[in-house]
């Protein structure tokens, strides 16, 4: 499965967890609800048709964040996020965000564009990946 193939399925889908350590981001995400006839590659996928899994970046040299380069690992900054767009190439990810909290925590509405230069894109396929929203 090559995961550039199917970014414009993870627009209204979201990001579950981000682990990022050194030099590697995994990025835990959920597409929006793919068709089986959209499933042209037959992906296995989870039990509400969504693509989940998680896309590793290796290599990571650069992070951008609304325009400014990051200095810090970058981290959930709320309970989730929905994902407005996502683009894939080669060696750099852009991802633009719409965080969001769920009660008891006060409700937010915050939004994140990120570009991030790795060496090395993979995805994972996981389509039993935990989430803990749902």
């Amino acid at each position: 499965m090559n995961i550039i193939d199917y970014t414009s399925y993870f627009h209204d889908g979201s990001l579950i967890d981000i682990h990022h350590d050194q030099s590697s981001i995994i990025l835990s995400m959920e597409s929006a609800e793919i068709s089986p006839d959209e499933n042209l590659d037959n992906i296995i996928l989870s039990e509400k048709c969504t693509i989940k899994g998680k896309l590793h970046l290796e290599g990571v040299d650069l992070i951008i964040e609304n325009e400014r380069q990051m200095s810090v690992h970058l981290k959930m900054l709320y309970d989730s996020a929905d994902i407005l767009h996502l683009k894939i190439n080669s060696t750099i990810v852009s991802l633009d965000l719409e965080w969001i909290n769920f009660p008891p925590h006060p409700k937010v509405t915050a939004y994140s564009f990120y570009i991030i230069h790795a060496k090395k894109i993979r995805w994972e396929n996981i389509p039993d990946l935990f989430d803990p929203f749902w």
